[in-house]
Parts: C-alpha cells; structure tokens; sequence
C-alpha cells in the first residue's frame, strides 16, 4: 500500500485563516510534494493559532498528530517551514526528539530533512534559533507598544477600578459609581466598620463591578486602598522591574486618602472583627491599650451580673491563634470596671482641659476671629488645589514628551546620544514638578487639618464648661480631638495606672510675664506636658 505523506497546516491569525490564502498555499505546496514522492496525502489543518503561547496545549490537531507519530502511523510528515511546527525552543525539541525516535522524514517547501544525517540535524537547529528569535522580536515589540500607551494614561485592559469607566481607552470617573467611592472613604473616616458600610451599600442597591449585590469584606478592604482614586498608579514591567507611575483623574482628596490610610494603620483587624460584632457603647474602647502588650482593650457587659468591664483580649485571640506564630504572652490579667474608668478619665481630662491656658488661647484665636481665619484658610487651600491641578497637567505634558523621545530612540529616528541627554534634561523637569507635587499636597493636607481642628474648637471651644452636659457620642467625638491614647498599667489585683497621652501639651502648662519691654504686659503661655498618669483603683466585687 503507497504510504502517506501527512501534511500539517497552521497560520498564526484568524484573519489568514479566514482569507484562506497562507492555508491554502500550505496544503497546495504540501500536495505537490506527496506527487513528487508518490505518495497520498492527509491533511491536518490547525487553523489559526497564535505562537506567542506556542505549547501543545494550545494546538490539538498538532497533539494529536503527534499520538499518530508516536503510534507509528506517521512516518512522513510536511509543514511550509519549521517554524509552523513550533516558534518556542522547548516545544521544538520535543517535536524534534519525538520525529528522531519514530524515523519521521520530515519535509518543507524548499527542504528535505534526515534526523539521522548531522547537516540536517545543523541546519534544523540554526532554523528553529532563527524562528525562536523571530518570535521573541515580535514579542518584544508587542511588549514596548503596549508600555507606551500604559504611560500615556492609556488603560491597560481588564475591568475598570470600581469608580471608574474606560473611554476611549482611558479611564474617566464613572459619576454613579465615584459618588459611591466618595461614600465608602467618608463612612470610614467617620469609624463606621467595614461590615456597616457593606450593610449600607446593600439597602441602597448598590451592585459591585461585576454586578452583584453583595458586597464582600475584602473588596470593600481592597477598594480602600486603591491608588487610582487620588490620581495614579503604578503599573510594573516584569522583564525589566521598571515601576511605572500612571497619571489618571482623581475621585477623593489627597486629604481624605491620606486620613484613611492613617486610620486603616491604626485599625487592626483584631479591632475590626470585634467592631463589627460590637452591640454595646463603650466611651474609651478606641482609646485604651494595654500597657504590657500593646493590645487595644476590649469591653464587655454581664447583663445577669450587673457589671461592665473593659480587659486585655490578649489571652483570648491567643487561643484563636495557639496553633499559630501569631501567638503573644501577656501577663495582664486584671480588668477595668468601665463606669469607674469612663468617670475618672472624663473628669481628668475636663480639669487639665478647664485649667488649660494653650486650649483657651486656641479658643480665642480660632473662635473670637474663626470666620476671618477660617475663610483665609479655606480660600488658601482653593489656590494650592489651582496649582496643583496645574502642576499634574505639566507632569502629564512632560511624561508624554518623554515617551516620545524614548520611541524615537527605539525607531532609531535620533541618534541614541542625543536621546539621551534630552531625556536626562526632562526626566530633572519631571523629578522637580514631582518633588513639587508632594510639596503642594502635604500643604493641602496640613490646612485642611487645621480647617477641621478650628470646626473642631467651634464646636467645642465655647462648651467647655457645660462638659457635663455632652451626650456619649459628643464626648467620644470631643476626646478624638484631645487625646490619641490611653496606656493601662495594672500593678496588682486593683491597682492601676492609666497614662493618658494628649495631642497636645495641655498638662499644666503656664501663663507667664513676657520679659520684652515693649509687650512687658502682656503674657505667654508656657508649653506644658502631653502625657498625664493617673492612678485607678477599681472596688471589689
């Protein structure tokens, strides 16, 4: 019986395939060789199939030819040139070896080819280099185009950050969905938990990117610590490990982002379990850490034994974690029983801030002059944003004429030393309106702190001596604004020390003479301390 010569087929697109002209001159060439050797002929057409994923994985027709090889049912085989066979070296030498082992004669349109004869095996080895090393330039210019549009502000594929939509390739604020970003910021500024805010966004319908309703822990984590709402990100090159920074429009304030990173840090996930299962109000919770082993205090109410107390988790979340390296000996074992710790604290802290020169002069300066003060301050931070929005605008512009130059140098349309001192030149003018970037947002966001602190003092300022009068949350509100923490020291059974920590040095600070003669009668405030320690010594039972 004639022998078959089995003739395989492949284009690397679905456009030649469909023009059908590369397929047919392949199996027209391959015809003509079966008559040349008299021998029938088989084809097995693969269609188009990409090499820059050049496995067998991807290529089922080749795969199973190769089971007819191994089988011993193959033992002449054409293709147009090698390389239709396999672009990757790896696959080609498993092809190779596979062909050699059955004494496959293997034949192209201008070659025959012995795997016994060493010439052959030569010229096949320097024809498949040469195909790997076609495949990789292409790859190359595939990957070179696609990191010039990506510092362009192109998007670079794949679904949009929630916020955002893809126009025209680049990103924009999606206006439903960024006020919703906006939301999700302030809600947790605001100390709403993460599973609150995901209660939120289910009763007003809000849909996720994919579409789903419900929301989950860790995309609302993820989406809080997405870059691209401030107005870039950084995408990186693999092969070469260059970081790229991506400008894009911003959604929130440099000021906003920064306050919830801020607070994220100080957030732990321990905090925020327990935050989310939390029924019950507690005036110093978010304040109170162990002073043995840094954990943030817990609280807890014993409805049947009528007792509240605030403790030390520690012990706890160790046998959570016993089977873990998370695990941390404290040796506090003591609780705090919480009406006696709220009205020790709180009335601490009214006398230091009653008694307190620093926080009246604030209230003088801020209350009795605010609506000067704050106006100039307000209408400071519009200039800075001006120049800001004016200043990214300038880096944009600059980074665009660098990604020009960088193509002309690659496209060989200037000389590579004339490319490189230009782009020496600009990337010092990007540096320095980056440096300037920086500048002006640390700016921005050290007045809008301030703005905050004088609402803060207007809220506040003229009530100090109705203290008693606040509600809880008015309180919690007002201690956010005077203290950062409170350290517990248990020293036995019912002794403690709490060693409150003050933002400012409020603790007995001084009026004292001005010593210039010409403002001799006027008086200065002596700085005082920031950190006060009061003793506690709860009751027994």
């Amino acid at each position: 019986m004639t022998e078959i010569l089995h003739i395989y087929s492949r284009v690397s697109s679905s456009v030649q395939e469909t023009d059908n002209t590369s397929l047919g001159t392949q199996q027209e060439g391959g015809i003509n060789k079966a008559k040349e050797l008299n021998l029938r002929h088989k084809i097995w057409n693969e269609g188009g199939q990409s090499s820059n994923k050049d496995d067998l994985a991807n290529r089922p027709v080749l795969s199973k030819l190769l089971e007819e090889v191994r089988g011993g049912q193959v033992k002449h085989l054409y293709v147009f040139n090698t390389d239709r066979l396999s672009r990757n070296e790896t696959t080609w030498v498993f092809i190779k070896i596979t062909l050699h082992k059955n004494d496959v004669k293997l034949y192209t349109a201008t070659q025959n080819y012995n795997f016994d004869n060493p010439t052959d095996k030569l010229l096949l080895g320097i024809l498949s280099e040469v195909s790997s090393y076609d495949n990789y330039l292409r790859a190359e210019r595939s990957r070179l185009g696609k990191f010039k549009r990506i510092k362009q502000g192109f998007w670079l594929g794949g679904h949009a950050p929630f916020g955002y939509s893809v126009v025209e390739k680049k990103l924009v604020p999606n206006k439903e969905e960024s006020k919703w970003v906006k939301f999700i910021y302030e809600s947790y500024k605001s100390g709403k938990t993460i599973r609150t805010i995901k209660n939120d966004l289910l009763k007003n319908g809000v849909l996720t990117r994919r579409g789903n309703t419900a929301w989950s822990h860790g995309s609302i984590e993820k989406l809080l610590t997405n870059t691209h709402y401030g107005g870039s990100y950084l995408v990186k090159d693999h092969k070469t490990n260059e970081v790229i920074r991506v400008e894009c429009p911003s959604i929130l304030t440099s000021t906003l982002l920064n306050e919830v990173q801020v607070l994220k840090i100080s957030r732990t996930r321990q905090t925020r379990i327990s935050e989310s299962t939390q029924k019950n109000f507690y005036l110093l919770r978010e304040f109170l850490f162990c002073g043995h082993c840094g954990s943030r205090y817990s609280g807890r109410i014993y409805p049947s034994q009528y007792r509240s107390t605030y403790y030390c988790p520690r012990l706890e979340r160790n046998y959570v974690n016993e089977q873990t390296d998370k695990t941390q000996k404290c040796l506090n074992r003591r609780y705090l029983k919480i009406d006696e710790t709220n009205n020790l604290v709180w009335d601490t802290i009214v006398e230091v801030m009653s008694k307190s020169h620093l926080f009246k002069e604030e209230v003088k300066n801020q209350v009795l002059g605010s609506s000067v003060s704050l106006d100039v301050q307000k209408n400071e931070i519009k200039k800075l944003k001006s120049r800001l929005k004016k200043n990214e605008t300038e880096i944009r512009d600059v980074t665009n004429s660098i990604v020009n130059l960088e193509t002309d140098q690659i496209l060989k349309r200037r000389s590579s030393s004339d490319v490189t001192k230009i782009l020496q030149n600009v990337d010092k003018v990007r540096q320095n309106l980056e440096k300037n970037r920086e500048l002006l947002s640390q700016q921005i966001h050290s007045l809008e702190n301030r703005t905050s602190w004088i609402d803060w003092i207007n809220e506040f300022g003229i009530r100090i001596t109705k203290m008693s009068e606040f509600s809880e949350e008015e309180k919690t509100k007002f201690l956010k604004g005077v203290i950062e923490r409170i350290e517990v020291q248990t020293l036995d059974k019912q002794k403690h020390v709490l060693k409150i920590n003050f933002r400012l040095p409020y603790v007995g600070d001084t009026l004292v003479q001005n010593k210039d003669k010409k403002s001799f009668n006027k008086f200065l405030v002596k700085k005082g301390r920031t950190g006060l320690q009061v003793p506690l010594e709860t009751s027994k039972k």
